[in-house]
């Protein structure tokens, strides 16, 4: 319901941004970081509402400073002395690098708890962010475990940001990417978008957009940018299947692996849309699983596949584009599954 109400501003946010790219188009476009900018600007601002342009943070609008930050911590997190000495090392006051970056987080959520705090002196009655729904639920009189403190407001943002942001941009580049490998699926990408979308820019719509939805699902198998779940460390010796488990083993599920078995799935190297649509395709549930599965899968789901089709939508409709010459596209997992350089294309107004 809350996606449904907010859809028009969604697409709002992005024609703000791609309104920016000049009509004649682009000959450097980096559509990776551009569009950062853009599911960036749509977490934030649906979460705290249209004021957050307001804020900055050493210069920057929040969101990009938070994705700043989210980079330096990504590569921190993967250093020698890290990996060597654990995180604790961040902590360490006499690196000048860590204490410079773990002194900015502190004062990154510093300003997300004061712009907590405006909101509670000013109210915005008409307000269709998650803040001043989480804001109204604080102040409706439910028991305090029922209802998040301002900390936990600051929390929910960050981690939602950071799942978010990324993880979306990069589907929507991959996308894009794709395209300019396998062009012949982008005449019935348009032929669809100007049957449904353009018709009625709803939810509803969106919902019907199959070949759309096909593309993102393929994407996702081959290029998901998040390709397995946390971490976890065996409380207990046991075992899975024929694997012994040892107490203190750390493991971590692989998605990529279930994606790209031939026994879940025919020609599992090859790019292929259509797989989606075949109504002989049987799956086991967990055999694809690009958001998580279980009671604890990905919250924010629903949004980047309808924010992925309203940005894609929209592009298209203004813009042709291709690869720059000489690119070779080599992945590497970063904080994501990602790409090793810069995805640029050369853009031009749309035929």
């Amino acid at each position: 319901e809350f996606l449904t109400h907010n859809i028009s501003n969604i697409m709002g946010i992005v024609n703000e941004f791609l309104d920016k790219i000049p009509p004649q188009g682009e000959k450097n476009f980096p559509v990776v970081s551009k569009m950062q900018e853009i599911t960036g600007d749509v977490i934030g601002r649906l979460f705290f509402g249209e004021k957050l342009s307001s804020y900055t943070f050493k210069g920057k609008g929040l969101t990009l400073a938070l994705a700043s930050l989210g980079s330096q911590l990504g590569l921190r997190a993967v250093s020698p002395g890290v990996l060597l000495f654990g995180p604790k090392l961040l902590k360490v006051p006499f690196i000048p690098q860590y204490r410079r970056m773990m002194q900015d987080i502190t004062d990154f959520r510093k300003l997300c708890f004061q712009i907590v705090q405006d909101r509670k002196a000013h109210p915005e009655k008409s307000s269709k962010d998650l803040l001043g729904t989480l804001l109204e639920a604080q102040q409706s009189g439910l028991h305090p475990e029922q209802c998040l403190s301002d900390e936990d407001i600051v929390d929910e943002f960050i981690t939602f940001y950071f799942a978010g942001m990324d993880t979306t941009a990069h589907l929507v580049s991959m996308v894009f990417y794709n395209l300019t490998q396998h062009p012949e699926y982008l005449k019935d990408l348009k032929e669809e978008r100007d049957k449904t979308y353009n018709l009625s820019k709803t939810n509803e719509t969106l919902q019907k957009m199959d070949q759309l939805h096909a593309f993102l699902k393929e994407t996702l198998r081959v290029s998901s940018p998040a390709p397995g779940v946390t971490f976890r460390v065996a409380k207990a010796d046991h075992k899975l299947l024929d694997v012994d488990i040892k107490k203190g083993d750390i493991l971590r599920t692989d998605f990529y692996a279930l994606f790209m078995d031939e026994k879940n799935f025919k020609n599992a190297s090859q790019f292929d849309p259509n797989r989606w649509n075949d109504p002989n395709l049987k799956l086991d549930s967990f055999a694809f699983t690009p958001f998580s599965a279980g009671p604890r899968n990905c919250i924010g789901q629903h949004l980047a596949i309808l924010e992925s089709k309203l940005i894609i939508s929209e592009f298209l409709e203004r813009f042709d584009f291709k690869l720059k010459d000489g690119y070779n596209l080599k992945m590497t997992s970063r904080f994501l599954y990602e790409p090793v350089d810069p995805v640029v294309f050369e853009l031009t107004p749309a035929m």
